[in-house]
This record gives C-alpha cells, sequence and structure tokens, in this order.
C-alpha cells in the first residue's frame, strides 16, 4: 500500500482527519461505531478514511471496518502518526461472505 497522504483541518482545537492512500473515488462506508468513514475501490481496497473529529493538541483514535480492518491514529501538536492494520485475505472474504 502506498504512503498515505493525511489531510487534518481543525478548527477552534479540532476538526475532521482524512487518510488517503489512493487518489480514487469509491463507496463509501460507515465505520463500526459511527465514528467516520471509508471509501472502497470496486474490488474492495480501502482508499481513504475520515475520522470525525480529532483534537489538534493530543487525541489518539481507531476506526474499525466492516471488513476487519483498523485504522489507528494517534496525534500530538498537531504531528499525525497513521496505522493500518487489515486481516488477511482469507479473512475478509469471509466477512463479506457472511
Amino acid at each position: 500500500m502506498k504512503k498515505p497522504k493525511v489531510s487534518f483541518r481543525p478548527y477552534g482545537g479540532s476538526g475532521p482527519l482524512s487518510i488517503h492512500w489512493y487518489d480514487a473515488f469509491g463507496d463509501a462506508e460507515e465505520a463500526v461505531r459511527g465514528e467516520g468513514v471509508c471509501w472502497y475501490s470496486p474490488r474492495g481496497e480501502i482508499l481513504a478514511v475520515e475520522f470525525d473529529d480529532v483534537d489538534f493538541s493530543s487525541d489518539d483514535q481507531t476506526l474499525e471496518l466492516k471488513d476487519g480492518s483498523i485504522v489507528h491514529i494517534k496525534v500530538k501538536e498537531g504531528r499525525v502518526h497513521t496505522d493500518l492494520r487489515q486481516p488477511s485475505v482469507d479473512t475478509a472474504k469471509e466477512r463479506r461472505a457472511r
């Protein structure tokens, strides 16, 4: 997967944070707990995610996606560190089949 591009738009100390791995359009799907959105390609690849509200000074959030992937961010004074963990291909196919 490509190195992600991060777009953080805080206003008054917090705001939405987007992470893009690909510059493309796809189907949007809300995260499991409704704390953000993920965009998928027609083949099921993760194109981008957006966290709803992230604190600029310090934050630690996780988005759990319906395909079993987990996107984790840590923010410290506006600096963002990202981590994407995806299940094995077999596990993702099994979940979609249910």
